[in-house]
C-alpha cells in the first residue's frame, strides 16, 4: 500500500477523492471504502464522506448493480462472470440474484452465445474443426455464459 504523497485526513479530501472515482465510473460501496483505505483515510472520515455520497445517491448499490449488468451483457458476458465480478465489488448476493434474475427475463443469451460462437470460428480459418470447436468452447466459457447455450452454440458451428 505505497502512497505517492500522504493524505490529510480530512472529510473533504475524502470526497473530493471519492469525486475523482465516481467520474472514471460508478462504483460499489465497498470498491470506494477499499480505495478510501488503500489512501490512507481513516475509517470514521470514510465513514463520513461514503454516507454523503449515499444522501445524494451517487453510493448506490443497487443502481451500480444494474449499470453493471447492463454494461456487460453489451459486452456481452455471460450471467456468471457478471455475478463473479459483482461479488468481488462487494455487492450483496440477494440484490445480486434480484437484478440478474430481472435482466434474464429481458435477455436472449442463446442467440448472443450463437453469434459469438459463429464470429469467433470465422477467426481460425485453416485450424481442424475440433480445434476449432475447443478454442471456441474456452472463450465462451471464460466469458461465462450458460454451458448448456455453449454446448448448443458448438454444434451448430
Amino acid at each position: 500500500m505505497k502512497r505517492s504523497r500522504p493524505v490529510k485526513d480530512t472529510v473533504t479530501e475524502a470526497k473530493n477523492y471519492i469525486y475523482r472515482l465516481l467520474k472514471i465510473r460508478f462504483r460499489s460501496e465497498r470498491e470506494v471504502r477499499n480505495k478510501l483505505r488503500q489512501k490512507g483515510f481513516s475509517e470514521p472520515t470514510a465513514d463520513e464522506a461514503v454516507g454523503y455520497f449515499k444522501g445524494v445517491d451517487l453510493i448506490n448499490d443497487r443502481l451500480f448493480t444494474q449499470k453493471w449488468i447492463t454494461w456487460r451483457l453489451a459486452k456481452p458476458f455471460g450471467f456468471k462472470r457478471i455475478k463473479l465480478e459483482l461479488r468481488e465489488k462487494g455487492v450483496a448476493p440477494e440484490l445480486i440474484e434480484e437484478q440478474l434474475s430481472e435482466a434474464k427475463s429481458d435477455y436472449a443469451e442463446e442467440e448472443t452465445v450463437a453469434r459469438l460462437a459463429k464470429r469467433r470460428a470465422a477467426k481460425h480459418s485453416g485450424v481442424p474443426r475440433e480445434k476449432v470447436k475447443q478454442r471456441v468452447y474456452g472463450y465462451l466459457m471464460r466469458r461465462g455464459f450458460n454451458p448448456a447455450a455453449v454446448f448448443k452454440a458448438i454444434k451448430n458451428i
